[in-house]
């Protein structure tokens, strides 16, 4: 039995969107559960729109999520001589004929077909003397696909047996007057010469599908498996677009999203696992995907969900790992100095394994300067929870005990704490609150005591002599 082929076919005229990369997930999916080859071919004959920058950020976005294909992209721009060797076969053939109209003709054919619900009509069978007079006048010379009577049925993998009226679809072009072929033709003899025996693609190709299978039957060509998979939504229940924000990849993975969890997501919409489950890995979903799992109902793009998804992955992934994303940012912020990151790595792998469980997002890590610098001010509704009449003097008490400690692990300091507050007769709590505030300058954050063992000595004490100060009397009210 051959080996299947799939292929994913995207064009080079912007951003990396969700959908199609959900697509080519999808494609990815197939090949690692069920075998086969994967081939990207560039659809790159739109020369007006085409952009390097669009394919470069094509090829990053698929690597970064760690979508492998076989073999070299294939550039549809050059295949341009099979194209037109595939048109004038059909022209031969009598599947497809020339065909003139000016625009301002074509126009006022297209009203009256929409008025008369029908589809264009065009002269099917003109002579060649015909052909030679428009030619003369300069009419613009198009070569159209004739399409049969009766309709298209296929098993679609996805949506079941498909049926398409034929009769709803008018002959549509296939070689444009510059002797350029069209979408569908490109697609069909790309495929072919590929090799592709399964073509699984978006919900928005179905009307595509009935026009191409037309086109592989009248070359003689083996026509190829298709399967459609649900259209994205926006949460509005509209096809998902940039009104909704964030859809390209490239932004999402400069918000901070891993790209285990973009896959994760990506495959949820549109596939289920049968058992509820939500979390995979990238191996349990290449062993969990199958076809039959896919489903027919859109989905809706829920952008809270990935970023739950995404913290479950960074919860998931070995604090170690993460520690490069982190530093990079802090980097960025200032926080940290070039080269400092080695020599500090001990202290930076407890910092990450501190803040991972809190985090959603990678860009967090930013939102946590405090592990760097003294805190500048004191958030005002932590300030007034808080900070009370009394507060001042028990802080001062917690210094001298953490100052008469030998050591500064999490267990020492937390019992240095808690001894303190059974003396005084008060919760915990009291002196714990109090004190994360003068550490960190917010009233939330990792556990007290281990961000205390992280800090250190000095520097914990010596913030805390800093909160006295600023949270001095004018910061201070009624006791409880």
């Amino acid at each position: 039995m051959a080996e299947t082929i799939l292929r994913f076919a995207p064009s080079p005229t912007g951003g990396f969107h969700v959908g199609n990369a959900r697509t080519a997930l999808f494609n990815y999916l197939y090949v690692q559960h069920y075998g086969g080859k994967l081939l990207l071919r560039v659809e790159d004959t739109d020369q007006k729109r085409n952009t390097g920058t669009s394919l470069q950020t094509i090829l990053e976005s698929l690597g970064w999520l760690g979508i492998a294909f076989d073999g070299e992209p294939v550039y549809q721009s050059q295949n341009a001589e099979a194209h037109r060797r595939a048109a004038e076969q059909l022209l031969e053939s009598g599947h497809a004929y020339y065909s003139y109209l000016t625009p301002e003709a074509l126009e006022a054919e297209r009203a009256q077909a929409v008025a008369e619900k029908r589809p264009l009509r065009f002269d099917r069978d003109l002579t060649p003397e015909q052909r030679a007079e428009k030619e003369a006048r300069g009419l613009p010379g198009v070569v159209r696909f004739r399409v049969p009577e009766g309709e298209t049925v296929w098993n679609d993998r996805i949506r079941g047996e498909s049926r398409w009226d034929n009769g709803v679809i008018s002959d549509f072009v296939i070689l444009r007057a510059d002797g350029s072929p069209t979408y569908h033709l490109a697609v069909v003899v790309d495929d072919y010469e590929m090799g592709v025996g399964f073509v699984l693609r978006g919900g928005d190709h179905l009307s595509n599908t009935p026009k191409q299978m037309m086109l592989f039957e009248a070359l003689g060509w083996e026509v190829p498996e298709y399967a459609h998979n649900t259209l994205l939504l926006g949460p509005d229940g509209r096809k998902l677009s940039k009104r909704h924000g964030e859809t390209t990849v490239t932004e999402y993975r400069e918000k901070g999203y891993l790209p285990e969890a973009v896959c994760n997501f990506l495959a949820l919409l549109g596939w289920a696992p049968g058992d509820g489950r939500e979390f995979f890995t990238r191996e349990e979903l290449i062993e969990a995907f199958t076809v039959e799992g896919m489903l027919e109902k859109d989905a809706v793009f829920d952008e809270q969900k990935l970023e739950w998804l995404n913290g479950e992955h960074i919860w998931a992934r070995p604090h170690a790992d993460l520690v490069q994303e982190a530093v990079w940012r802090w980097r960025d912020e200032g926080w940290i100095k070039d080269g400092e990151a080695e020599s500090r790595r001990a202290v930076l792998e407890k910092i990450v394994a501190l803040l991972q469980p809190r985090v959603r997002t990678l860009q967090e890590f930013r939102t946590f300067g405090y592990f760097f610098n003294d805190p500048d001010h004191y958030e005002e509704k932590a300030r007034k929870k808080q900070w009370k009449a009394d507060t001042p003097g028990r802080i001062e008490a917690l210094i001298s005990r953490l100052e008469a400690l030998e050591g500064f692990d999490e267990s020492e300091v937390e019992a240095a704490t808690r001894t303190l507050a059974g003396e005084l007769g008060i919760s915990t709590a009291k002196l714990i609150h109090p004190t994360r505030l003068a550490l960190s300058g917010v009233g939330f954050g990792p556990g007290l005591f281990e961000l205390m063992e992280v800090l250190g000595k000095e520097t914990c004490i010596r913030r805390m002599r800093k909160a006295l100060e600023v949270l001095g009397e004018a910061y201070t009210v009624p006791a409880d």
